[in-house]
């Protein structure tokens, strides 16, 4: 990883945070540094009100400090970056001067050196080794198993039948992820491990916000489910990579890790193995299932989990939907990649969720220099943060931020757009931005509109009446306690039920 040299200005602590910036000529006399206003309020209190409702907490700091503001949360000053020219400038302009935050740190702890947590040169290789597997042709052959696993979810849902809908979403993706990255057939096993990875998003919950590293340490009965969660996941991880190892290679993205570190044993790289023998490359290769497994079903599973919810919030919006696909997919069973541009409705819909409740809600980046932004100097070691949570609902960027309006991503042509009119470049960042944009982007979208076009096809989830679905901010922004719904078949016509063939019948 390249850094640079500190200023001479610059003590740094053993965390690598500045500790007070002084005149080299006058090493005893501390220098007050000037920072942009900030959050009113003591020490405690800021971090009370982040850890009670972290993405509202961002929204009321840009509502009072539209573009950068400070605050001191567990210790150390955090920057707070409210609008999209410096969240460009930052992540952009300035990317190579970064690194990830303290969240990142601590979900290492968990998942180890995957593509997520790693850095510098070492994340560069690793992102050149998986990229190829995330695009162009590989998505093309991918959408097949993605509609059969919505079909093959789907089978045993009954009208009234009443189910966590996040779940669901999230057995549904997991089964993606395993047969398509890692050629390995996780349906029998795919509600155990959306658990497991819900247990460990739970509990990793309020351990991600700045401040918070004392939770990781404190010995909790939350503490210890996240751990055995975490071991658990780790079990199957090994056991399914072991399988793999055992069987014959294939084009999946597993093969291509385990390639890559027979490879590396060869030239006598990652070859020293630890007490329990297990070498370096098989950890890299651990790690990097684990943080694929998470991050490449989490994303999905969200954004449909919030769509289904809003759609049952908003009928014309669903009718609009439903529209599009009763025209466009009149055999669920057929839908191909070479569908995806003749659904821009649905690929809206979830542009909209992902803007109401961003998978990726908030992101953290250290800085390795001194950086200007907007007139002020940061230090090296500050940590800056801005939530996509507070941009993608802002007023001066979106109309109608809180209402959900999927039609605004839908151009006079009728296709679908990247962005809205008018917009700064980084308004709409649900994927990130700069060099550590999420590699799986393309994954995402394409399971996440096959998916939804498959199952509303048929299908309209209706939260009961009453029921409060609020968000909870873990590692993604996911429905707090699940999402129960009931499950309802759509009137495909006037006065009948649409009921298309189950999976059984093609076989």
């Amino acid at each position: 990883m390249a850094t640079s040299p500190p200023s001479d200005r610059t003590e740094p602590r053993e965390d690598g945070q500045p500790r007070r910036l002084r005149p080299a000529h006058l090493p005893g006399r501390p220098v007050r540094v000037a920072r942009p206003p900030g959050p009113p309020g003591a020490l405690l209190y800021a971090g009370l009100a982040l850890h009670r409702e972290p993405p509202a907490y961002f929204l009321r700091i840009a509502h009072r400090h539209p573009r950068l503001a400070h605050l001191r949360l567990g210790g150390e000053h955090v920057y707070v970056l409210s609008h999209p020219d410096l969240v460009h400038e930052l992540l952009v302009t300035r990317g190579r001067d970064l690194r990830k935050g303290r969240t990142l740190e601590r979900i290492r702890m968990l998942l180890g050196e995957g593509l997520l947590t790693s850095e510098g040169e070492w994340h560069r290789s690793q992102r050149r080794l998986v990229q190829p597997a995330l695009q162009g042709d590989r998505l093309r052959a991918y959408a097949p198993v993605m509609v059969r696993a919505a079909r093959d979810r789907a089978a045993g849902w009954r009208d009234g039948l009443q189910v966590d809908l996040a779940r669901e979403m999230s057995a549904l993706t997991v089964a993606v992820v395993g047969e398509t990255l890692f050629g390995t057939d996780l349906r029998g096993r795919s509600a155990e491990v959306a658990d497991a990875l819900g247990e460990l998003m739970d509990g990793f919950s309020r351990r991600m916000l700045p401040g918070a590293d004392l939770l990781l340490s404190v010995p909790t009965r939350g503490r210890a489910r996240l751990f055995a969660a975490v071991d658990r996941l780790d079990t199957l991880v090994r056991t399914m990579i072991a399988e793999r190892r055992d069987r014959p290679r294939g084009p999946d993205l597993l093969s291509t890790l385990l390639d890559a570190s027979a490879g590396a044993a060869g030239t006598g790289g990652g070859s020293d193995a630890g007490a329990d023998g297990e070498t370096d490359a098989d950890a890299a290769v651990r790690d990097e299932v684990m943080t694929l497994l998470l991050a490449g079903h989490e994303t999905t599973a969200s954004a449909l989990s919030w769509a289904w919810w809003l759609l049952d919030r908003n009928p014309e919006a669903a009718a609009w939907l439903h529209a599009e696909i009763d025209a466009v997919v009149t055999d669920p069973a057929r839908l191909t990649y070479a569908d995806l541009d003749r659904l821009p409705r649905t690929r809206a819909v979830l542009a909209e969720a992902m803007r109401l409740y961003p998978p990726s809600w908030i992101l953290g980046r250290r800085t390795l220099v001194d950086v200007e932004l907007d007139g002020w100097t940061l230090p090296a070691g500050s940590l800056c943060v801005t939530s996509q949570y507070a941009l993608h609902r802002d007023p001066r960027f979106w109309a109608a931020p809180d209402a959900f309006a999927p039609a605004r991503w839908i151009g006079s042509d009728g296709a679908f757009g990247e962005g809205v009119p008018g917009q700064p470049r980084a308004a709409y960042l649900p994927f990130g931005l700069g060099a550590r944009i999420c590699v799986g982007l393309g994954f995402a979208w394409t399971e996440g509109v096959l998916v939804l076009a498959t199952l509303a096809r048929r299908w309209a989830p209706q939260v009961p009446p009453g029921h409060r679905v609020r968000p909870q901010a873990a590692v993604t922004l996911r429905p707090s306690g699940g999402m129960p719904v009931v499950l309802r078949e759509r009137s495909s016509g006037p006065g009948r039920r649409h009921r298309e063939q189950g999976p059984d019948s093609l076989r």
